[in-house]
């Protein structure tokens, strides 16, 4: 080898250094973007459910015992949440339903009606729990609309 080959001036530059950092960085670079657009996207997909409205009705009709049931309308037909339901209570005993969490329920008592509308919310109903005290039950009807 020549010696002109084997020498180094001052403008010689080492790469290998630079290119692990420059990988580091740009990974980085690429974990920062992810996490910047990652709420973004989950907002967008909020605001395209809230504008989903199909305008289209469901009846279902339920009986509920004292074990715990539910109507999933996310992994279920319709596999979109609904934006409002009308609860009926035919009865014999009062029943508690639950929208989208067990433990934050309301009784509805026999020949009673409520409705649970969420036409503006980021959260629209996705499931719905019913339980009556022991020994009861409870023949329920809805009616949704997505």
């Amino acid at each position: 080898m020549s010696s002109e080959m084997t020498q180094r001036n001052e403008w010689d530059i080492d790469l290998s250094g630079i290119s692990s950092s420059l990988m580091l960085l740009m990974g980085l670079a690429l974990m920062a973007v992810a996490a910047a657009t990652l709420p973004a996207t989950q907002q967008i997909a909020q605001g395209l459910q809230t504008l989903s409205y199909r305008g289209k009705s469901d009846s279902r009709e339920h009986t509920s015992t004292e074990t715990l049931s539910w109507l999933d309308l996310i992994h279920n037909y319709p596999c979109i949440p609904w934006i409002s339901a009308y609860f009926i209570n035919d009865g014999p005993d009062a029943v508690e339903i639950a929208v989208n969490y067990p433990n934050d329920r309301f009784t509805l008592n026999p020949m009673e009606t409520v409705t649970v509308s969420r036409p503006g919310a980021e959260e629209r109903i996705a499931i719905i729990f019913f339980k009556c005290a022991e020994g009861e039950t409870a023949k329920i009807r809805i009616t949704g609309e997505y």
